[in-house]
């Protein structure tokens, strides 16, 4: 099985493209499967300034799901007459559970049932032990300000999910979005949407967004980044409190799970009465891969998300805005193979728990 393994690497590495990018793959194809377990193993991030110019690498092409695959992993339904029953019956109780738990949690004051949010809890706390591979989590109700987190203090490699804080690092400094670049560079390696066109191609700064968020065009990404550089983002970044900085040399960096998932509870807020916002959060929500949180809450929600991958150093992230009846955000970092079905599963089975989790939630 590992030369099996070995070899499907090898070929996905011969057909390469930037981490947390879109190809030009046949929407027939779909995610690569694994019988074993993908790889937990990653490097350590450092505060050095090589660590910081460090890109994401350009190894594996993403390899969309077809939904009607029958193969796939469906995500596992909440127990929704249960959950919703007792929701509505509205007995309100003070927050009260015991015992240890791997993640921390703050902001919880009343819920509908404890004894239901407590094995919400110890699903969440079995799903992290057990995960085959580091991972970071940050969830946040964005009524009550209610979270739960684990491992804030590590750093992983931002990959795509910084594509998202970056375009409205632009939105909100009004950028022309009729505005036209020329391509005129190429992301390493990269043969998605604008990489394969030809030199001298004009796109607007709305398309160039567009294909940044929707299809994590890493030359997009590149272009936008050539012409408005970082200084935008840093101001953002500092001014919601979150420790992420790039510099006009690197366009990726590395972040805890906690400072990226300010920047998404930035967007939540910016998206509520900004017509830009809105627009962003909907190109977002209908991003070509969406095999993770939106994948298991999609159908239900409106889920704006961000994928981001890098093979070399085995990252596979996902940022996702949950726009539920009480809206919550939800950010998952792992150092999982990227981009397979097997390393998806975890992604969905924490966001079934999470949604059970924010629905039991009752403001004070």
């Amino acid at each position: 099985m590992k030369k099996v393994i070995a070899l499907l690497c090898a070929c996905m590495i011969l057909s390469a493209t930037a981490c947390g990018g879109s190809t030009n793959n046949s929407s027939e194809d779909v995610l690569y499967k694994s019988s074993s377990s993908a790889a937990d193993s990653s490097k350590k991030s450092s505060d050095s300034s090589s660590d910081a110019k460090k890109t994401e690498s350009t190894t594996a092409a993403s390899a969309p799901v077809n939904n009607e695959d029958s193969s796939a992993v469906e995500p596992e339904e909440p127990e929704k007459d249960e959950i919703d029953k007792i929701v509505e019956a509205g007995n309100v109780e003070d927050f009260n559970i015991d015992g240890y738990y791997a993640f921390g949690y703050e902001g919880f004051s009343k819920v509908y049932s404890n004894d239901e949010l407590k094995k919400c809890f110890d699903n969440i706390n079995d799903l992290i032990n057990n995960a085959n591979c580091k991972i970071a989590v940050s969830y946040k109700n964005m009524d009550t300000g209610a979270q739960v987190y684990y491992d804030t203090y590590d750093r992983y490699e931002v990959c795509s999910c910084i594509k998202a804080p970056y375009v409205k690092s632009l939105l909100v400094n009004n950028v022309d979005l009729s505005q036209i670049i020329v391509k005129n560079d190429v992301w390493m390696d990269d043969n998605a949407t604008v990489a394969s066109a030809p030199y001298g191609t004009e796109f607007t700064v709305k398309q160039l967004i567009e294909y940044a968020l929707q299809e994590s065009d890493n030359t997009a990404y590149y272009l936008l980044y050539k012409k408005f550089g970082c200084q935008w983002f840093n101001n953002l970044t500092s001014s919601i409190g979150s420790n992420i900085y790039l510099g006009w040399d690197y366009l990726y960096t590395f972040s805890t799970v906690t400072d990226m998932a300010k920047c998404y509870w930035d967007i939540y807020n910016y998206s509520l009465d900004n017509e830009y916002g809105e627009w962003m959060t909907d190109l977002m929500a209908d991003a070509k891969y969406n095999y993770q949180i939106g994948y298991a809450l999609g159908d239900k929600y409106k889920v704006s998300q961000k994928y981001g991958s890098e093979f070399e150093d085995l990252s596979f992230h996902n940022c996702a805005i949950v726009y539920a009846d009480s809206p919550f955000v939800l950010c998952i970092y792992t150092t999982l193979y990227p981009e397979i079905e097997e390393s998806c599963i975890i992604f969905r089975e924490l966001a079934v728990e999470f949604d059970k989790l924010n629905r039991l939630i009752a403001q004070s």
